[in-house]
């Protein structure tokens, strides 16, 4: 079987890094060719990884032994990043949030749609064990209809958590990244709740610098959602979390007959399910639905090396998703809806009122 051949437009973001390690460690997989408009960055990139670098990312699409590309650039350059690639009809992901407005977005989807490309988008939560066995005790009816959900998601920092200065540099750029902690971590919370709860039609948000006042964008805000079907929520982000492993991500999601907690970014992540769903798997108790992890995968967040989270596991899927035909996990639709959402969130935040999402 012939390898497929990836292309990796910048790495002005570490998930580049992760991924790129992730996709080395394939065998069905070759990274042919590397851009970067840093020298020494994209050179590095190369030689770790190999493939030719190249210092516009433009050259690189126009080889014709690219079969996919993989996007990290600042959040504000992925809009004609994708639209160049979608040019050279190259399949795609895109690392998240896929845009900073909902119009970049929205042009963004359509571009991928009309011309009938594969394409995805950096949602990695999704992978984690946890998170996978979540949707399917949720789809299962096990807690019944959803009418409640509560995420808190964050970081002690971009810098403090070691991202290089030249990452952190744009990510606190309210142009180039597009806002701070919503923007950044609310893009997996709001996708994840997505998943589990369907489309989102209102927000209302607060934000602040409540300990970082130095940053020209928020490090905290505070977001009450409203879904489609009904069901409530809310969404606490935050850049200054304290906290044992530097970040966290947790959920809670309140059914009709039952409690679902979900801890991913943990020392060590869990989900339990409380149930009151006579003839079910329990009938009034806690229980922790059995995870069977996969081979030699470790359980216990600290002890993973950081490619082989759920990167690895993402870009496993994402290979095998185009070598059998099969739909991606996450696709450029999922990422308008989060776009639209962030959007509406920070115009709430400005015009102090709730907004509706069309």
């Amino acid at each position: 079987m012939a390898k497929l051949r990836i292309g990796m437009i910048s790495y002005e973001h570490v998930h580049a890094d992760f991924r790129s390690k992730a996709l080395s460690e394939m065998e069905e997989v070759e990274i042919v060719a590397v851009a970067d408009d840093d020298m020494v960055r994209g050179e590095a990139a190369a030689n770790r990884y190999g493939g030719q670098y190249y210092g516009d990312y433009r050259q690189l699409l126009e080889r014709k032994d690219v079969d996919f590309v993989f996007i990290h650039s600042a959040n504000a350059d992925h809009l004609q990043m994708v639209l160049d690639t979608v040019s050279a009809g190259k399949n795609l992901f895109c690392e998240k949030p896929i845009a900073t407005s909902a119009a970049d977005a929205l042009a963004m989807t359509q571009a991928v749609e009309r011309a009938g490309l594969r394409s995805t988008v950096g949602f990695c939560s999704r992978f984690i064990p946890e998170a996978e066995r979540a949707k399917e005790v949720i789809d299962s009816g096990l807690i019944g209809k959803i009418i409640g959900v509560r995420s808190v998601i964050g970081l002690a920092g971009i810098q403090e958590i070691g991202c290089p200065d030249y990452m952190t540099s744009w990510m606190v750029d309210p142009v180039r990244g597009g806002g701070g902690a919503f923007i950044d971590e609310g893009a997996h919370a709001i996708d994840l709740l997505r998943w589990y709860a369907g489309d989102i039609t209102a927000v209302s948000t607060l934000t602040a610098n409540n300990a970082k006042p130095m940053l020209s964008v928020e490090d905290n805000a505070a977001t009450v959602l409203q879904f489609e079907s009904g069901a409530l929520g809310t969404l606490n982000t935050l850049w200054s979390l304290h906290i044992d492993v530097g970040m966290r991500n947790t959920l809670e999601i309140y059914g009709t007959q039952g409690t679902l907690s979900l801890e991913l970014t943990s020392k060590h992540p869990k989900l339990q399910v409380y149930s009151e769903f006579m003839g079910g798997q329990a009938s009034g108790s806690w229980f922790e639905p059995h995870i069977k992890p996969r081979e030699a995968e470790p359980h216990d967040y600290q002890s993973w090396p950081t490619h082989a989270q759920h990167y690895k596991r993402e870009v496993t899927d994402i290979i095998d998703c185009l070598r059998q035909d099969r739909p991606f996990r996450a696709s450029f639709r999922d990422g308008l809806h989060v776009a639209q959402v962030t959007d509406a969130g920070y115009l709430s935040a400005r015009e102090g009122r709730t907004i509706s999402i069309g």
